[in-house]
């Protein structure tokens, strides 16, 4: 079994879904503001589930709202 990711490779792997660089997510910024489109943020989230081992439910979204929130949910829930 590898290391966990760490919450720079979730930001990169985000970085690159949203054709960004990494350091231009601020993790204050609002997720509906970077994907202005919610399928688009269903489809990062899945991409991210892809990549890494997490497993994230529609629940565990609710209370994300910055690209902080969700840093914190995809490392809490990395299997």
């Amino acid at each position: 079994m590898g290391n966990p990711p760490t919450r720079e490779a979730f930001k990169n792997s985000m970085a690159r879904f949203l054709k960004r660089k990494p350091e231009s997510l601020d993790e204050n910024a609002l997720l509906l503001e970077l994907v202005q489109e919610s399928f688009l943020l269903v489809e990062m989230i899945i991409e991210l589930q892809e990549q890494f081992p997490i497993r994230l439910s529609q629940e565990d979204l609710r209370a994300v709202r910055t690209v902080g929130d969700l840093l914190r949910m995809l490392i809490a829930k990395t299997v």
